[in-house]
């Protein structure tokens, strides 16, 4: 028996139904990687590994609004800018008073203009960008009164504005400014010469339709992030650090501060969900997914395969990745079937 005898049975578990090919988990308490495990395959020919290179899916904007917080400090920008200080072109009706908060944490009238994005993932970063600077706002809407996930739209926004404040590429920018301080082998676009796992549907056949498909090496900033998910804890593990990790300062204390402190009303209902979520700036409070993870928990959800998530209360961070995208109620039932098993474990 082992310290992680519960979570390791939950993992197999998991994967011996047949809900995923694979599972992997890394878990860092009080900054010290105490467990990384995976089980199952990655592919047909190739085992699950702690190191093989994965979508990061929609946790790809963790790591984005790293580098986002880190052109704040650097006076690249600010997140009470109006988008159009940054870029001109995006002006109209509904659109001059969105400030760059609203882009992070989703309450931008930007949902129709968002959906259009998920229909052109092959149209590439320049016409999807000029598509969100051209659209329409949603009438009704004035930001940051109302809230709705945006999978694409405001991270394309914000990725621009970087790039012009910077003068190189976003990913770039990520990688210098945060993965490289952090020793993360990730990259947004992906690895040099890396495969990247072809992530396999597991839910209901008629929601397969709805899955979004596309080649990580487009390099949009809100879902083309791939390489090991573990290193998504480093990145959590550094805010938990208040901006600190293996002795390199990322961010300042005041910064990470305001990436996890509410900036949503508690009553505001998030319209993709039906219900009020919390939201830092670019981070998720208090998932459901985090099962018993404390109220000041904060970290990031990945299609239906990945989530990543730092419990200050506990000293705990925690990545995990099943090798197999599924329905949201199954999602949900894995996710706590394991996470609640680790807090057991703990």
């Amino acid at each position: 028996m082992t310290q992680f005898n519960a979570v390791e049975e939950a993992l197999a578990e998991v994967v011996s139904q047949g809900r995923c090919l694979g599972a992997a988990l890394r878990v860092l308490h009080d900054g010290e990687e105490v467990l990384d495990l995976a089980v199952g395959d990655a592919t047909s020919t190739q085992a699950m590994a702690a190191d093989t290179v994965v979508p990061w899916f929609s946790a790809s904007k963790l790591a984005a609004t790293v580098a986002v917080a880190r052109a704040w400090e650097l006076g690249l920008l600010h997140p009470n800018d109006r988008v159009v200080q940054h870029l001109p072109e995006f002006a109209g009706p509904g659109k001059d008073d969105i400030r760059i908060e609203h882009l992070l944490t989703h309450t931008a009238p930007l949902r129709a203009v968002d959906r259009e994005t998920g229909r052109r993932f092959a149209d590439g970063r320049h016409a999807l960008l000029e598509l969100v600077l051209s659209g329409d706002a949603d009438p009704d809407w004035t930001p940051g009164t109302r809230a709705a996930y945006l999978g694409h739209a405001g991270y394309l926004l914000l990725d621009e504005i970087v790039r012009r404040g910077s003068g190189r590429p976003f990913a770039d920018f990520l990688h210098q400014q945060v993965a490289a301080p952090l020793r993360l082998t990730s990259r947004l676009g992906a690895p040099p010469g890396a495969d990247v796992v072809d992530v396999p549907w597991f839910g209901p056949a008629e929601l397969a339709s709805r899955v979004a498909r596309f080649d990580v090496s487009m390099g949009y900033p809100s879902a083309c992030m791939a390489g090991p998910f573990g290193d998504a804890a480093e990145i959590c593990e550094m805010v938990r650090q208040v901006g600190t990790r293996h002795g390199r300062r990322v961010l300042s204390p005041e910064t990470c501060a305001a990436l996890v402190t509410d900036q949503r009303p508690p009553t505001l209902i998030d319209e993709s969900a039906g219900r009020a979520r919390r939201w830092g700036l670019g981070m998720v409070l208090a998932a459901e997914n985090f099962g018993p993870a404390s109220p000041a928990s904060f970290g990031a959800l990945g299609g239906t395969a990945c989530l990543v998530f730092a419990d200050p209360e506990a000293g705990l961070t925690v990545s995990l990745y099943f090798n197999g995208n599924t329905g949201a109620a199954d999602r949900l039932s894995r996710d706590r079937r394991v996470i609640d098993a680790l807090y057991r474990d703990l």
